[in-house]
């Protein structure tokens, strides 16, 4: 049976709505999974008026009253009475706190086994921020409800970015290039080429999926000479995780390593900071990219954009980031069932 994927309203101020309701209309997801959005009926109403206009829009209260069908987008509502007017592009409380709601209910259902996998369009860290979220963004919050982050560092979860052909995982996330440079220590490295390890197994069928490693440093360090963290940090994490039986190899010049991607040299590869990891995905699949959680107990994928509050209303928003991802996640929940048997 297909999966059934749970997929967030994310901003209603922001263009999520609107990727939405066209990636519904499409009527392509269907072949893949069975689809429910999590967030507010009127909103996404609203959104369908506008953009989806052949699209019938149901509430449902829970995931078992779902039928699944072509040409009907089904919302688990998440708010209660009558919700102010969304005025696109402007951020409102309600609806900041709707894109929280819907995010932790989406959890809920993925930690009960209700849902498959979950889906997230895009929110606004700084609105949220205004209404106390204390967290960098989706991933942490996830990771958060779902309990693993233990307190110590390196945190048991991670950020792959997948598309153009490339799995990237992100050693270091949301940090100035500063901080990332002082986090790449041995034990966070290790500990990203063990989640990526773990979902190349689970999530993607590559069981003995080659992994490389990114040197930080211009030519590796070049012996030292550009620095020593390829020697006293980077390496080192490699040489444990070959002794726990790990197919890694690496730090490799990150000039040429990710062109040994594409070409199929490896399966995935960890990267030390965000840009490093981010522009070979947005140079090859800008637009299409996905970004995973690994890490959680249950399949998550998101957008790889923004709330695009600059185009928000105007009709002009793409669904492809949104239908990869959600194609995604049901390709990846699939591969986790097949390997828990």
């Amino acid at each position: 049976m297909k999966p059934i994927i749970a997929i967030t309203m994310g901003d209603p101020a922001g263009i999520g709505p609107e990727v939405i309701v066209k990636a519904f209309e499409t009527g392509e997801i269907y072949a893949v999974c069975r689809p429910v959005v999590v967030g507010a009926c009127q909103w996404m109403s609203h959104a369908a008026d506008l953009f989806a206009p052949s699209l019938s829009i149901s509430p449902q209260n829970t995931i078992s009253q779902c039928q699944f069908l072509p040409g009907k987008l089904e919302v688990l509502e998440i708010t209660t009475g009558r919700l102010p007017p969304i005025v696109y592009g402007v951020p409102h409380e309600e609806g900041s706190k709707a894109s929280m709601r819907a995010i932790e209910q989406a959890a809920r259902l993925a930690l009960g086994h209700e849902v498959d996998a979950i889906a997230t369009a895009p929110i606004n860290k700084e609105a949220l921020k205004k209404i106390g979220f204390a967290h960098p963004g989706h991933t942490e919050f996830l990771a958060h409800i779902a309990h693993c982050t233990a307190g110590g560092v390196p945190p048991n979860f991670g950020m792959m970015m997948v598309g153009g052909g490339l799995r990237i995982m992100l050693a270091t996330i949301h940090l100035s290039l500063r901080e990332a440079i002082l986090m790449t220590r041995k034990d966070l490295v290790l500990e990203k080429i063990r989640l990526t390890h773990q979902a190349l197994k689970s999530d993607f069928g590559l069981p003995y999926g080659k992994i490389a490693v990114a040197a930080l440093n211009p030519h590796a360090g070049e012996g030292g000479l550009f620095g020593d963290e390829e020697i006293t940090e980077i390496h080192p994490a490699v040489l444990s995780a070959q002794a726990e039986g790990i197919n890694v190899s690496g730090p490799y010049p990150a000039d040429t390593l990710f062109y040994r991607l594409k070409q199929g040299q490896f399966d995935a590869v960890v990267a030390l900071y965000h840009d490093q990891a981010l522009i070979p995905i947005k140079l090859l699949a800008f637009g299409n990219g996905v970004n995973v959680t690994v890490g959680l107990p249950f399949v998550r994928t998101s957008v790889h954009h923004g709330t695009g509050f600059d185009i928000a209303g105007k009709g002009i928003a793409d669904s492809g980031s949104l239908i990869q991802a959600i194609t995604l996640a049901a390709e990846m929940s699939s591969s986790r069932r097949q390997s828990q048997k």
